[in-house]
């Protein structure tokens, strides 16, 4: 029943005990009172006359009012019932254009009203699946009457079931995987009426979900693959560095071996040539030449011996230093005496009594570094060319450079020349004899000593070989 007409029954029920009691209160209240004061004041012809005024015009009154007041109970139950109307209209509009199933079962669970959403997903209309029980509708036949028995037992409890999936079939037999939203219906009373059901199509989600499940069964498998490959990847690349490390060892244990052992023989041979040299008197020309190119390619081998052994330490970590204030004048001096030395003939020219501060390095090292670039400047300086050893300062790092008389370096050169075992000319004919070792020894030095190296080529001609040391402070 509306509860608009509810109520209004019950005002008008109201209304009809009311009105007489109202009525009979004035009568009595007029008799007990102000009647007795018209009797004792006026004639009988005017006290006649006052109680028909009385009487004839406060029941018509009262009608009145309760007539007016009716009027407006009507007027509200049938505004009441327009909007009711109107929402029932918007809201059967809604249901019947959803794009979801939307069906209504009474309470033995048969289908009542059927939307358009439902004839979409199943392919039924009304006609075809009304009064049918909802649970010919569900896909599993067997489980069916079980599903739809905890469907019912679950709303009447719970008051409805929402997100429940489960499995339907439509008209062609084809299976619809949906979400069901169940909602018990009653009357005013508490009897139940059935219950309402909303199924969304979920179908494609379902399907999207186990696309998403088996890609992500591919993609752990293919993960777990990768994992398998890379820790047998990582295995093999320990297994290579540890037989590099044994390798690195033995190389650095057969470098050590080989220098020694030469370095022997070398110092025998050395006493030997000097000894010929000096005693035997009757050494002709030729032979004297001989025994200069014996002693000069001894002074080569050994020094080619002290280079490697020099870079094995370096590579090693085994090289210590010695780092002490001390002033690179003297160090030049003594390098180009040692290549003086060997008399190839070529003018070393030095800076003339430069003021420099002292720098922080290896007396061994800074020595080492000046002989190697002297050796090679004077290895491409032609015969009749000049080597020169510049200087510069500044507050932080001492700058030395040495430039020979030679053809220059190439630009793609001028970064190599520092690599180990690079020669900027690798045919056979090569100008200087050499191993490509000095450079790399000197670049390891400087940098070990918190400076640096490079080469370019002079704007005059000829290349030139900078390094820097820190400046002590």
């Amino acid at each position: 029943m509306n509860p608009a007409s509810h109520t209004l029954r019950q005002r008008v029920a109201f209304l009809r005990w009311a009105l007489p009691i109202a009525f009979s209160i004035m009568a009595v209240v007029y008799e007990l009172g102000l009647a007795r004061w018209v009797h004792d004041s006026f004639d009988d012809l005017t006290h006649f006359g006052i109680e028909i005024l009385f009487y004839g015009t406060a029941g018509p009154l009262l009608a009145f009012w309760a007539l007016t007041v009716i009027g407006h109970w009507l007027d509200e139950k049938e505004r009441a019932e327009r909007q009711a109307q109107a929402s029932e209209r918007r809201l059967a509009s809604i249901t019947s254009a959803s794009a979801d199933a939307i069906l209504s079962l009474d309470a033995a669970g048969r289908i009542e009203s059927w939307n358009r959403g439902a004839e979409s997903l199943f392919g039924y209309a009304i006609n075809e699946i009304g009064d049918r029980p909802f649970s010919d509708l569900l896909s599993s036949r067997e489980g069916a009457e079980v599903e739809f028995s905890w469907l019912v037992e679950t709303v009447r409890r719970d008051g409805f079931v929402r997100g429940h999936e489960t499995l339907c079939h439509d008209a062609q037999g084809r299976e619809v995987a949906v979400e069901l939203t169940a909602t018990h219906l009653t009357d005013e009373a508490g009897r139940s009426l059935g219950m309402s059901v909303i199924l969304r199509d979920i179908t494609n989600r379902k399907r999207r979900e186990e696309e998403i499940r088996r890609l992500n069964t591919s993609l752990n498998e293919q993960v777990a693959e990768r994992t398998r490959e890379l820790a047998e990847k990582v295995e093999q690349l320990a297994r290579a560095n540890a037989d590099l490390q044994k390798l690195d060892q033995m190389r650095s244990e057969f470098v050590s071996l080989v220098s020694h052992q030469i370095r022997a023989p070398l110092t025998n041979m050395r006493g030997a040539i000097e000894r010929l040299q000096s005693r035997c008197g009757a050494v002709d020309a030729t032979c004297n030449r001989i025994l200069g190119i014996l002693r000069e390619e001894t002074d080569r081998l050994a020094r080619l011996v002290d280079d490697v052994l020099n870079a094995e330490r370096i590579e090693s970590g085994r090289l210590a230093l010695h780092v002490e204030p001390l002033s690179a004048v003297s160090f030049m001096q003594q390098a180009a005496e040692q290549i003086r030395a060997r008399g190839s003939g070529r003018r070393i020219r030095l800076p003339f009594a430069p003021i420099l501060p002292p720098v922080l390095a290896d007396p061994d090292c800074v020595l080492g570094m000046l002989v190697n670039l002297l050796d090679n400047a004077d290895k491409y300086t032609p015969p009749d060319g000049e080597v020169s050893v510049e200087v510069a300062a500044s507050d932080l790092e001492v700058t030395i450079s040495v430039r020979d008389s030679g053809p220059g370096l190439a630009p793609a050169d001028l970064e190599r020349v520092f690599e180990k075992f690079y020669r900027a000319d690798g045919s056979d004919a090569q100008r200087a004899y050499g191993y490509g070792i000095g450079l790399y020894i000197c670049r390891k030095l400087a940098e070990a000593q918190g400076g640096r190296i490079w080469a370019e080529n002079h704007p005059g001609g000829g290349a030139v070989f900078s390094f820097t040391l820190p400046a002590a402070r």
